[in-house]
Formats: C-alpha cells, sequence, structure tokens
C-alpha cells in the first residue's frame, strides 16, 4: 500500500554540540532539507500548572515514509513553526499483516 505524500516539510538534522570561540556550549544543525510527507495531526497544546511558569507545550504526530529517518534532536518546521522530534520514530511495519511504509514522528515545542 502507498499513501500520496503532498507536504513539504524542512528537516534540519542534528550535528551534535561543541564551544564557540568564547567557550560557550552551543548545539549545531545542518542545513534545511526538503522533504514530503503525508501529514500529521491537528497539535495539542497544554500549559503546566506551576506558579511563575508562563509555558505552552506544543505536541504534535507526524506521518513520514520510513526514508525520511530523523532522529532525536533532529528539528523539523512545518506550517511556518519549528518542532523538535522526540526520541525516535514509531515504525508500525515490522509485521507480516499490514506495512504501511509510514512511521509516526512524535513532535513538540515550547513557547515561553
Amino acid at each position: 500500500m502507498s499513501f500520496p505524500l503532498r507536504f513539504p516539510i524542512e528537516l534540519e538534522r542534528y550535528d551534535g554540540g561543541g564551544e564557540d570561540e568564547l567557550g560557550n556550549e552551543v548545539e549545531y544543525w545542518g542545513a534545511p532539507e526538503e522533504h514530503m510527507v503525508f501529514g500529521w495531526e491537528p497539535p495539542v497544546s497544554t500549559e503546566p500548572e506551576l506558579a511563575g511558569h508562563d509555558r505552552v507545550i506544543v505536541d504534535m504526530k507526524l506521518y513520514a515514509p520510513r526514508s525520511l529517518n530523523p532522529g532525536p534532536k533532529d528539528r523539523l518546521h512545518l506550517d511556518g513553526q519549528r518542532f523538535e522530534v522526540i526520541g525516535y520514530p514509531q515504525d508500525p511495519n515490522n509485521n507480516p499483516w499490514w506495512q504501511p511504509g509510514l512511521v509516526t514522528i512524535l513532535l513538540r515545542r515550547v513557547e515561553g
């Protein structure tokens, strides 16, 4: 079974960390790569109930081909928003009954 890949996204792969010229810790990502995906679910947002915190956490599930192969800390840009990849993709293709060719990628964005 083949699902149509109709929506463009950009993927920035995490290149690790290091120090800048002043000795501050920094993290690096590669140049954005454009990929096509099947789609994503509506975002779900939560606000932690902590006094003094003004933060919104936005979680989303993205459905993409296995070949995208993102890893933890990679970043995805979709709909004008930047999300961080959480963990490794969930792959339902390893069974004898159904191989959709897609994986579920968990994404998160924190505002505030």
